[in-house]
């Protein structure tokens, strides 16, 4: 019988089955890839040894002495720039407050700036806050503006700029008097009242605003009062008058009703002062008829005790001798005329 020859069939090789993406392990850590031919090879280059260890420990301590040596030496130098910096510019004497100069006018002194200032001998100016003694100053009602400068040989200089007053204000239901010290107050052209604290010649020459039913005032302030106002606007017209034309010395000006003021001028002696009474309003067109009526007065030697210019015609006015009315040739003062009066006693004419 034939003998049958079995040949195995050729192996084939299988075909790889695909794999999910998260059933591939990931490469170990320490491992490097390495393509031999056709085939990957996962090649592990961390060797794991004792002296290896003991290797990595003495890096690791070389290392840690250098950051401590760097740190350590960080910490000195830091505090050798500040022990130079005190030495030399916080502790220097050169750099320390010896002097104080202020520069100013007006009613608050050079003194009360200083202790305001809080300012004390021997203070550093390079660590000075210049915006807080400023803001300092500043709360002085008085003190409109304060600039500071220091030239770092120990001297201080301020430059205060004051609110110069035009008047004293009088309140008498809040207490306030003119010509005292502490409870007298000034105010000045902005209407802004400020105290005082030193009366001299020249401030106890100034005129007085007096209002009688006024009950509010905040120092460093401006009063919003209508009549305020007014008696302020005809404070400065008056005194312009007076410089220019020879108007008699403005005295006070006293507010006892809302609509009207009464301007008292003339005499050092209350009694013998000339009282020009103005309304509140249309101070300007009053104005006016007072410097027609002046010019006869100056030319005539009227001498008026009072004369009340609210009205538009026929003003009331009153002579402390009778007056020389012959020959009025001006519309304001020709509507005058005498009423029949003893020559001693004082004339009324309209």
């Amino acid at each position: 019988m034939p003998a049958r020859l079995t040949i195995p069939a050729k192996t084939l090789k299988a075909s790889p089955v695909p794999r999910a993406p998260s059933e591939v392990a990931p490469a170990s850590a320490g491992k490097k890839r390495r393509k031999v031919g056709g085939m990957t090879l996962d090649v592990n280059l961390k060797v794991d040894s004792p002296k290896i260890r003991e290797m990595e420990r003495a890096a690791f301590k070389r290392r840690g002495f250098k950051w401590a040596m760097g740190l350590i030496l960080f910490i000195c130098l830091g505090a050798l720039l500040k022990i130079t910096v005190r030495e030399a510019f916080l502790k220097n004497p050169q750099f320390s407050l010896k002097q104080v100069v202020v520069r100013t006018e007006g009613p608050v002194t050079a003194e009360r700036i200083v202790r305001t200032s809080a300012l004390t001998h021997g203070m550093n100016l390079l660590t000075v806050n210049m915006r807080e003694i400023q803001g300092r100053i500043m709360t002085l009602p008085a003190v409109r503006s304060v600039k500071i400068n220091r030239d770092y040989e120990g001297r201080l200089t301020i430059v205060v700029k004051q609110r110069q007053p035009v008047a004293w204000i009088e309140l008498p239901k809040l207490g306030m008097k003119s010509r005292q010290p502490e409870i007298g107050h000034f105010i000045d052209a902005e209407g802004v009242t400020f105290p005082c604290e030193v009366v001299t010649e020249a401030y106890d020459a100034l005129p007085v605003i007096r209002h009688e039913t006024l009950a509010h005032n905040t120092s460093g302030e401006a009063m919003t009062d209508l009549s305020i106002k007014s008696a302020l606007h005809l404070l400065g017209e008056l005194q312009q008058r007076e410089e220019k034309q020879g108007l008699l010395k403005l005295y006070q000006i006293d507010i006892q009703k809302p609509w009207s003021l009464t301007a008292s001028m003339g005499a050092v002696d209350p009694k013998l002062r000339s009282q020009f009474i103005f309304g509140v309003d249309d101070l300007d067109d009053q104005l006016a008829r007072l410097d027609r009526i002046w010019l006869e007065a100056l030319h005539r030697e009227w001498k008026i005790e009072t004369l009340n210019l609210l009205v538009q015609k026929n003003l009331p006015i009153i002579f402390r001798e009778p007056p020389n009315l012959e020959g009025l040739q001006d519309p304001v003062t020709a509507s005058l005329s005498p009423h029949p009066s003893s020559p001693a006693a004082p004339t009324s004419v309209r």
